[in-house]
Parts: structure tokens; sequence; C-alpha cells
């Protein structure tokens, strides 16, 4: 079976829910990318865009939507970014300081690979670019990531 036999399905994104800007302190050796930008959906779907990451997966989340964020685990979707595999993020956030923790774990990958930083909420997630590239994403939250930047280096 080729990559052009396989079964494709369609799966619905829904309404942006959240948007968190991320500044990793710590990252994982082969994704080195300090700055990402999540988009979580209301149906359980979520989208993160970096500079070296674009793709889609599933999450569940332990608080509702509107909700400070306390404990979100996450299912990527077969992407190109993992090798058209899959890859499991659990993070969890400290709300008073916007810190969190990621827990990476990877397909016959005994050992899981740790992560952290600081998010930052962003403001009217319903008018987030879906399309946008991360080019264009980091020039329209620059505020966001610099403020970011600015946390992690005092820290």
């Amino acid at each position: 079976m080729t990559e052009h036999d396989v079964p494709l399905i369609t799966v619905p994104l829904g309404r942006p829910v959240a948007v968190e800007a991320l500044r990793y302190t710590a990252m994982y050796g082969l994704r080195p990318f300090p700055e990402a930008l999540l988009i979580l959906f209301d149906n359980g779907s979520y989208k993160i865009v970096s500079e070296g990451e674009d793709h889609f997966g599933s999450y569940v989340s332990a608080t509702g939507p509107g909700e400070a964020l306390r404990h979100i685990a996450f299912l990527s979707w077969p992407s190109a970014d993992w090798d058209r595999n899959v890859a499991s993020h659990t993070l969890t956030f400290e709300p008073e300081t916007g810190a969190f923790i990621q827990t990476l774990r990877l397909p016959a990958q005994p050992v899981p690979h740790a992560q952290h930083g600081f998010a930052a909420a962003v403001e009217a997630p319903e008018s987030v670019d879906l399309e946008a590239s991360w080019d264009q994403v980091r020039v329209t939250y620059d505020a966001v990531f610099a403020g970011l930047l600015e946390r992690a280096t005092r820290h």
C-alpha cells in the first residue's frame, strides 16, 4: 500500500476557544523551536504552529472553555512533523506564574522527554487566522512573544 492508497477522513476543527502563545525554556532536541502558537477548538481538536511545525491533533482538558488552563493531554494526528506518525504531549500549566511543564512521548520510545516554559493567553481566540504562516503569526503576536521572552529570561 502506498501513501496514495490509504483511506482519508475529514475531521471538522470546530471553533477556536483558546489560543496560547508558548515560550519554551527547555526543549526536545530534535524540535528546538522556542516559540509556538497553540490553538484549541471547541470540539477537542487543536492546531500548533511554530518555526518548524504546523500540525493538528486532539486534546482533552481538565478545565472547560473560558477557564484557566491547568492540565491538557494532546495526541497529534499523523503529520510530516512527526514522520507521518503521532506524538503525545501532556502540558500542566501554573496559571499564577504562566509556567508550564510538558512531557513528550513518541512511539516506541520508552523514555519521555521533558520540556518546560511559559505561556500567555491570546485575546479574542475567535479572530485567530488559521491559515497564517509562522512568519505571519510571529508578527501578529510579537508583543505577546516579547512578553514571554522577558518573563523567561527573568527566571
